[in-house]
């Protein structure tokens, strides 16, 4: 049973800023375009296997059911909803930014949709 796929708009800003920092910033368009293709094929395999990852360690996150794939430098958080067979990509972050804060900020402002 394949579960449907939900990108949030906080999630496809994030991928879009990534793309544009690699693409103009670095500029490495070649490496933009892959970071792309990876996120398309990881973020689709989650269709099939949306529990394939475990929870957060965070405590916190945990608790609200938030998942993540890696893809290359990046991490795509998620939240599974069994109710409605949805994976929703919450936020699309740098490896090495302050996700926690950034996850839990995004909690307290409403803007996460947690399914635990």
């Amino acid at each position: 049973m394949k579960y449907n796929i939900h990108v949030t708009q906080a999630a496809e800003r994030d991928m879009a800023n990534a793309y544009d920092y690699i693409d103009l910033v670095l500029k490495n368009p070649t490496a933009a375009d892959k970071l792309l293709d990876v996120a398309d094929e990881k973020i689709g395999a989650l269709a099939e296997f949306p529990h394939k990852f475990e929870v957060v360690a965070d405590k916190l996150l945990s608790l609200w059911g938030i998942r993540f794939t890696i893809v290359m430098n990046y991490l795509a958080f998620y939240t599974v909803d069994d109710a409605t067979q949805t994976v929703h990509i919450v936020r699309f972050l740098y490896g090495k930014s302050n996700w926690i804060t950034i996850l839990k900020t995004d909690a307290a402002n409403g803007s996460l949709p947690v399914f635990s």
